[in-house]
């Protein structure tokens, strides 16, 4: 069931967002960010990271909001400081545009996937002329990224190191953390991907320790929560707790949502690999039909269970806090109001 908080009361100044102040190319691994997953000031919030672009109300670019504390618990409230901030305005460093229109039509995850401890970006473009490419931009520790174009602050992922067995691109990737339990520094990735002729199932992607090295794909062999094959049909999204990695799983024909605890994978040695887990139905007709542009996985109130915020095609975004995840398989959701982000 949803229930609905009300918003808590803001007094915010409207800056103008400024450009990240141009960073040396190396920089020297900094301890800001906590072990919160998605927090990427090390305030031990979590934060929300958006794409811009059309359809997106939001300019072009990659849109950073620092997450909110409650002044009387001092753990996040599922609100973000407004207006979030463009920090994708010197482009993905590959162009040679420096134009954060180099952003537009793709995704962005978190995470360290440069082996930093900090929260790096990773954009990944599942449509257009660079389809199924993408990149790794070193975060500076404080909700911004360092200047891309500047040597050793931009890594590439290209199309086929992606790739399943059919030459087939994922259609969109999520944090999978080390959830093969093979920690070589840097994060692995998890996707879905196939085609009407051979159907379509999760991939894992391993990293191979170097950021943006992902050679081989691993299919696995689960079924969608519903029991179904039509993975093409569901959106994923990731995070990791003190419990391990979770993922949310939803179905936005259907408005099933559905959430994986406690996952691991298993390679079954032949080229295909297993995810175990636990299951929770958290919804049913949850936001049923409704485009999201954004879903995004984090412990937002930092009391273990899995949160999400949606990120709207209008601008806006809205919170919604998990909890009481029971041994029937289901959990209670409480939404808060949902707000522009610029």
């Amino acid at each position: 069931m949803l229930a609905w908080t009300a918003p808590v009361a803001l007094a915010l100044t409207a800056l103008a967002p400024a450009l990240p102040a141009q960073a040396a190319a190396k920089p020297t691994p900094i301890v800001t960010a906590g072990p919160v997953d998605k927090d990427l000031n090390g305030d031990g919030v979590p934060d929300l990271v958006t794409m811009g672009g059309p359809g997106t109300g939001l300019n072009s670019g990659v849109w950073s909001a620092l997450g909110l504390k409650s002044r009387r618990t001092g753990v996040g409230t599922g609100q973000v400081q407004t207006p979030a901030i463009n920090i994708g305005l010197r482009g993905n460093g590959v162009t040679g545009n420096n134009s954060p229109t180099d952003f537009d039509g793709a995704q962005v995850i978190t995470g360290r996937f440069t082996g930093y401890d900090r929260q790096d970006f990773v954009y990944y473009n599942p449509t257009g002329v660079s389809a199924g490419n993408g990149g790794i931009i070193v975060g500076a520790g404080d909700g911004t990224m360092l200047n891309p174009n500047l040597s050793g602050n931009q890594s590439s992922i290209l199309s086929d190191s992606l790739s399943d067995a059919n030459g087939n691109i994922p259609l969109g990737l999520a944090n999978a953390f080390q959830a093969d339990g093979i920690d070589n520094g840097i994060p692995d990735l998890l996707g879905i991907s196939g085609d009407a002729t051979n159907g379509y199932r999760l991939g894992y992607h391993a990293s191979w320790g170097v950021p943006g090295a992902y050679y081989g794909t691993t299919t696995l062999t689960n079924s969608t929560p519903t029991g179904g094959g039509d993975w093409q049909n569901w959106s994923i999204a990731t995070t990791e707790t003190a419990s391990g990695v979770a993922l949310f799983l939803r179905n936005a024909t259907t408005g099933d949502l559905y959430l994986w605890t406690g996952v691991t994978m298993a390679d079954n040695g032949d080229g295909t690999g297993t995810l175990t887990h636990t299951q929770y139905q958290v919804a049913a007709n949850w936001n049923t039909g409704v485009a999201i542009s954004t879903l995004w996985a984090a412990d937002i109130n930092t009391d273990g269970t899995p949160d999400l915020w949606t990120v709207l095609p209008n601008g806006t975004y809205r919170a919604y806090l998990i909890s009481c995840l029971s041994n029937s398989g289901t959990a209670t959701v409480t939404a808060t109001h949902a707000h522009r982000l610029a």
